[in-house]
């Protein structure tokens, strides 16, 4: 790929990216602290945010590996379709926010109505947003979540995606995840009523199956869904048995990634995340796990997020579970300020896996 895109990538001057040393004074670093010390610190700036806009034959390649984009100074790297499509997804996002303050005024309720029936109080997240970040209101993310086992072997429990999904439902449960609404494992038949009524109402939704998302909702119905008050839907499918492969084979071509990605635009999403390729259960729950951590606990933005799973997943931190790798605090030391330019070069497919289309510089509230 580096190669193909080498006539290209030679025109262009990649010295912005490099990372820049800020310049602070002895004492005015002293002033801040002592303000600093009662007041919420924010984010500190997690470097520049790389938007690419590529046609369809391009967006196909795995494009974050390039090494261009690895050096420290990038903190994000998300897709766009065009540079329209990006204004589109700013400007319907300040509008989104715009009525959600009528209906606030209004005494409409913004919150779901199950927070309402359930009494449930959640504690307020008092986090500062970094520069030109968008909110994520947390109180209004919608979940589906398969629990079946793959049937070319076992699954464990505690590597699932159902599992992680539970675990961070109750490790988040008196801030972020109390109002939470969703199907978890065989709970409930879902139907395409309940789907399409998530879907208008969530801020953000998570979908894991072993079946692709639009075997339950069809694209057509997708298309004609306004879901302009959706933040994010993260996609974790994919996963590849006999199953899925077998239903794979009638699938259409814009079943793919890229169709998912062209759908949720066009219904008003203003960021996907979802695997470009095949990928597995287990690493499908890694995923979730990372960015929920990142996106609730730690406050980072959605592009920000996405970058952690880049740049942290190298093959020195994927042999941990071989015998002949480094035992498990030799691996859990491993820091990507370490890695060198060679280690970049060596970088599993699997780590660009997940890729993010739209805004990355969304943050949960």
């Amino acid at each position: 790929m580096e190669n193909y895109l080498n006539p290209v990538l030679s025109q262009f001057d990649f010295s912005c990216f490099s990372v820049r040393s800020p310049c602070i004074s002895t004492t005015s670093a002293r002033a801040k602290d002592k303000d600093e010390k009662t007041a919420d610190k924010p984010l500190p700036d997690a470097g520049d945010c790389v938007v690419i806009l590529a046609d369809r034959t391009l967006l196909e390649f795995p494009l974050e590996a390039l090494s261009v984009l690895q050096t420290k100074g990038i903190g994000s790297v998300s897709r766009d379709f065009s540079l329209q499509v990006l204004h589109t997804r700013l400007q319907t996002d300040e509008a989104v926010e715009s009525d959600n303050k009528k209906e606030a005024k209004g005494g409409r309720a913004v919150k779901g109505r199950g927070d309402q029936s359930r009494g449930i109080k959640a504690v307020p997240v008092s986090r500062v947003l970094p520069p030109n970040s968008i909110p994520v209101d947390t109180h209004r993310f919608r979940y589906v979540v398969d629990a079946r086992e793959e049937e070319d072997g076992k699954q464990a429990d505690c590597s699932s995606p159902a599992e992680i999904m539970r675990k961070t439902l109750d490790t988040y449960a008196s801030q972020f995840t109390p109002l939470w609404e969703g199907f978890m494992c065989h709970e409930r038949k879902r139907s395409l009523a309940d789907l399409e009524q998530m879907l208008m109402s969530c801020s953000a939704f998570i979908y894991s199956g072993t079946e692709n998302f639009f075997s339950c909702v069809p694209p057509a119905k997708m298309a004609s869904l306004n879901m302009s008050g959706c933040q994010m839907v993260f996609l974790f499918e994919s996963v590849q048995n006999r199953v899925s492969v077998q239903k794979r084979r009638s699938s259409r071509a814009s079943d793919g990634a890229l169709g998912s990605a062209y759908l949720f635009t066009l219904s008003g999403v203003h960021s996907v995340l979802l695997n470009q390729w095949h990928s597995s259960a287990a690493a499908n729950a890694q995923n979730l796990r990372s960015l929920m951590d990142n996106l609730l606990r730690a406050g980072l933005t959605s592009g920000r997020a996405a970058r952690v799973l880049q740049t942290h997943k190298s093959e020195k931190t994927e042999v941990r579970g071989n015998s002949s790798g480094p035992t498990a605090d030799e691996s859990s030391a491993v820091n990507v300020e370490d890695v060198s330019s060679e280690d970049i070069q060596r970088k599993t497919p699997s780590a660009f896996n997940l890729v993010i289309y739209g805004l990355p510089n969304l943050v949960v509230t």
